[in-house]
């Protein structure tokens, strides 16, 4: 697929008299734009199906099938459509310096990082990392970082410890990769340290921004399995501890420079997401943090979610409200979380019923809006396996 003002320029090009090099460097940019652009990342007009507040990553079918997509939503007329880009299994999606990152998975060990701009989502860059990533943390303008999926040992299924990727975003390129624990998920950055959760290990890495070195592991008592982390209001750093069944979740609150645990707010329902994707959010401008007890039908005694929704105020760093959501005969599980604090609504996406009543990651998904007290209030068709919740105005 090409552009119509691209095709036309290229005519253009090609009917003139091309004598000089200047011209030729021209013909052969503009060519190449022509040609590769909406190839390489997917729907690249200028008009996009719906003009979008919201956006859902779908992890697709699998990570075989590398068939990620959004799905985009207007809150003003209540309208969502299907945006496909040329992306692997959506991990998770952020918001930085005026681009949209895509971070998905193309194999067990391999993956990339898409960039796209945040007003028309045009595209602007791609490139591959060594690894499978999760999460994307930022320290400056042009450089970030990447928890990476662990190995897993083939007969024993023990994870390996990993790795971050530091990022140079202004070439699209990985710089380095910094040693961390098993099986890292969150990250955040703070006062030139980024903590990064070792859900398999219960602890977290600190690493020097600078330098991009780690400088010290903590371990986080009670918190066998920490997954999100965000940094709030008080610039604290805040971890979402999964729990289990013999265990409540909880949220840790750490002071960045002392690096220790100075307060916690207990769940109760392990936290998690049924695909292992957005099972926290963290809202800036409410100060509030939401997790979802998501993981409600895969009878797994390690992890009996409830379906509910915990919201903390991390302003007194207590639990605030435990909602849950409405009923659906047709709907299971619970995949992503995001609040829309302009309208005060919450999101969360649910996987549909499959043949065997359990969720189905191979069918479109269903996105629901909630109020604050757990009343619905829409809802609309999501990709496959939706993963991700980000609004247009959020900003790292």
């Amino acid at each position: 697929m090409r552009s119509s003002s691209s095709s036309s320029v290229l005519t253009s090009l090609l009917n003139a008299r091309l004598r000089r090099p200047a011209v030729w460097i021209a013909f052969l940019a503009v060519a190449a734009l022509s040609l590769t652009g909406c190839d390489l990342f997917g729907s690249n007009d200028d008009a996009l199906p719906v003009d979008p507040d919201v956006v859902i990553g779908n992890s697709g079918p699998g990570v075989d099938a590398a068939d990620g997509s959004l799905t985009l939503y207007n809150r003003a007329n209540s309208t969502a459509a299907p945006y496909d880009i040329e992306v692997g299994f959506i991990n998770s999606l952020a918001l930085h310096d005026d681009r949209l990152f895509v971070v998905d998975n193309t194999g067990p060990a391999s993956g990339r990082i898409t960039t796209f701009g945040d007003d028309r989502l045009q595209p602007l860059g791609q490139f591959s990392n060594p690894r499978a990533p999760r999460r994307i943390a930022f320290s400056t303008e042009n450089k970030g970082y990447v928890p990476n999926l662990s190995l897993f040992d083939d007969e024993t299924f023990v994870p390996d410890t990993s790795t971050v990727s530091v990022l140079d975003l202004q070439n699209n390129s990985v710089t380095k990769q910094i040693d961390v624990g098993r099986s890292p998920e969150g990250i955040a950055v703070v006062s030139g340290k980024a903590f990064v959760a070792n859900s398999a290990d219960g602890t977290l890495s600190v690493l020097d921004t600078e330098a991009d070195t780690a400088t010290s592991t903590l371990s986080l008592e009670g918190c066998p399995s920490p997954k999100s982390v965000f940094v709030d209001g008080e610039d604290e750093v805040t971890v979402v501890c999964q729990g289990s069944a013999d265990r409540s979740s909880e949220v840790l609150f750490l002071d960045p420079s002392a690096e220790q645990v100075v307060n916690r707010a207990e769940l109760g329902a392990p936290v998690g997401s049924a695909n292992a994707t957005q099972s926290a959010y963290y809202s800036e401008e409410a100060e509030e943090l939401y997790a979802v007890s998501g993981v409600e039908t895969f009878g797994n005694s390690e992890l009996p979610g409830t379906g509910e929704i915990f919201r903390v105020n991390t302003n007194t760093n207590t639990l605030d409200a435990t909602l849950e959501v409405p009923q659906d005969d047709g709907l299971v599980n619970i995949t992503a979380v995001g609040y829309d604090d302009v309208n005060q609504n919450l999101y969360v996406t649910r996987l549909p019923v499959g043949p065997d009543d359990g969720p189905d990651f191979e069918a479109k998904g269903a996105a629901i809006v909630l109020d604050r007290e757990g009343n619905q209030v829409t809802r609309f068709e999501t990709g496959i396996a939706p993963a991700h919740i980000i609004f247009l105005r959020d900003r790292q």
